[in-house]
């Protein structure tokens, strides 16, 4: 069997993945809208601690009913916690 290869080169239609002209590309630059002062955010490490299940269960559970089962509950929990932490030592 062979392959008629004119089949397999079709010419692209014109316009087709050319860029825009200059005159009607969006000037990106002075269009950006973020602000200049926001500050960077904290760099982020992992705190990875053994506890017993019966813990990790209570503490998973605790977290989904304040900040919903979602990704992140939990963290949010121990940020909670440190931060109450802090204000109870610094008393």
């Amino acid at each position: 069997m062979s392959t008629n290869l004119a089949r397999l080169r079709k010419p692209a239609p014109k316009g087709k993945g050319a860029p825009p002209a200059p005159e009607a590309a969006p000037e990106i630059i002075a269009a950006d809208l973020r602000p200049e002062s926001a500050p960077a955010p904290e760099r982020q490490r992992p705190l990875q601690v053994r506890v017993p299940e019966s813990v990790f269960a209570e503490f998973s559970e605790r977290a989904g009913r304040e900040f919903g089962y979602t990704h992140g509950g939990k963290k949010q929990l121990f940020l909670k916690m440190w931060e109450a932490y802090k204000a109870q030592s610094s008393k």
